[in-house]
């Protein structure tokens, strides 16, 4: 007993705790609450802003033309918020931590990764054809080709930003050119899966085929 009450006494074992558990809990919530944000505000843009019939009239595969030009348009513009948003918690997390290091940083991102993995895996995509405002094949197909695509490559990108950016051995006068290349490289290979993963979304997703096209 006197050992039990020496452990609970123990600072270092409290703070082991919450850098093991309590802080990875904190990104897995900020990840849903970010999530719950970004489908009711990218919801509310794309219904605002958008051409009308963007999403209409496309046959299954990629859209040509001006279509794929604004499709992209509007993917990069949701991609870096939701870049900028996250370099911005991990540079947060650090500051908060002695020596500018994030302690068990992987689980930090296997925590903030699992509600992108769990919306993936529980979308049913269901048409309402009675609904007031429809939605068409192509719309959410780019919606699941995005979540696909954030899912893809959330670890990649937190590690990249962790280790290039906000590593303590990294020059201040090379971490903004080091942030841009990233966001240049991660906003290729983000179109690049867009396309991938917008051809494979039906497959997955049976349910994108009883939504209309025109």
């Amino acid at each position: 007993m006197p050992s039990l009450v020496r452990a609970l006494r123990d600072p270092k074992r409290w703070l082991a705790v919450w850098n093991w558990i309590g802080m990875p809990l904190i990104s897995l919530v900020f990840q849903v609450f970010f999530l719950i944000f970004l489908l009711g505000f990218g919801g509310f843009t794309l219904l605002l802003w958008s051409y009308p019939r963007l999403f209409w009239g496309i046959p299954s595969g990629m859209p040509t033309g001006w279509k794929l030009m604004m499709i992209r348009s509007y993917f990069l513009a949701f991609g870096a918020l939701y870049a900028i948003v996250w370099c911005g918690y991990w540079q947060i997390l650090c500051a908060l931590n002695s020596g500018n290091k994030i302690p068990a940083f992987p689980v930090h991102v296997l925590a903030a990764w699992l509600p992108l993995l769990g919306t993936l895996y529980f979308a049913d995509p269901v048409s309402y054809p009675d609904a007031m405002i429809p939605i068409s094949a192509a719309q959410i197909t780019f919606e699941m080709s995005t979540a696909m695509t954030a899912a893809a490559l959330f670890p990649f990108y937190s590690a990249s930003i962790f280790l290039f950016v906000l590593s303590p051995s990294v020059r201040t006068g090379w971490k903004i050119g080091r942030l841009l290349g990233l966001w240049i490289i991660f906003a290729a290979v983000s179109l690049y899966l867009l396309s991938v993963f917008w051809h494979i979304a039906p497959s997955i997703y049976k349910g994108i085929a009883g939504f209309p096209i025109r």
